[in-house]
């Protein structure tokens, strides 16, 4: 049997105890424990989230059998094991399967079935991401997509951290223009001149995040978090960079 088919197969599943109670009491249920799959699962359980962690191969879920409230190798496409694992129950579920189209879709479309709504799935390509919204799934990941949007803002500006929030806004972790500096927030009008905000600021030298508030006075070597549209954030953080040229 192809590497493509062992999603769909009917192969013995074991299971390390009963996830049930699990389910009900709010669990995560992350389907491919994978490179993005099994570091979410991680950094869930880092945070005292309890995960349900479902793969095909036996050795990852052996791996994770320590790590996660509860690991099972089991069949994902199969409508009763799904129900066994509890995901009509749990509180959220995370498709992360990784190349195999065809079991990520027929996995949305079983979970679906079951009642379940709060799903995230992995998309391996547009029409992938496409097919997904279709059937119903409001939450479509694009890991390699999102990376290169983030990675192409920090690669081109002052900008040390971004995170897209939807399509036309974002945060951004940056340096204060030297224009905005030395004076408080209040008399800067960054809203009506930059149409950005800056929420919060964090001083140098083992400051702490907090709130920017209009009384705010800022330096030039604080840090910040500037929202608002992609490209009035870059342009900001990029204040500098055109007063030099």
């Amino acid at each position: 049997m192809n590497e493509k088919k062992n999603w769909m197969a009917r192969s013995a599943s074991f299971f390390t105890g009963d996830p049930s109670p699990l389910a009900r009491d709010g669990a995560v249920a992350v389907i491919g424990l994978g490179r993005f799959g099994g570091s979410l699962a991680r950094e869930l359980a880092e945070h005292g989230v309890e995960v349900i962690g479902v793969d095909r191969d036996e050795s990852v879920v052996a791996e994770f059998a320590d790590v996660l409230a509860h690991a099972s190798r089991a069949d994902a496409t199969d409508e009763v094991v799904l129900r066994q694992l509890g995901i009509d129950e749990v509180s959220r579920v995370v498709i992360a399967i990784g190349s195999d189209l065809e079991a990520s879709i027929l996995v949305a479309s079983r979970i679906l079935k079951l009642g379940n709504r709060h799903i995230w799935a992995k998309a391996i390509s547009e029409t992938h991401a496409e097919i997904l919204h279709q059937l119903g799934i409001g939450n479509v990941i694009s890991p390699e997509n999102d990376m290169g949007r983030r990675l192409a803002h920090l690669i081109r500006g002052h900008i040390s951290d971004f995170l897209p929030i939807d399509e036309d806004f974002v945060l951004a972790r940056t340096t204060p223009p030297v224009r905005t500096t030395d004076v408080p927030l209040a008399s800067l009008g960054l809203r009506l001149t930059y149409d950005v905000t800056i929420v919060a600021f964090k001083r140098r030298g083992g400051g702490h995040w907090d709130i920017a508030d209009r009384d705010v006075t800022l330096y030039a070597d604080d840090e910040i978090l500037v929202a608002g549209s992609p490209t009035k954030v870059e342009a900001f953080s990029e204040l500098d960079k055109d007063a030099d040229a």
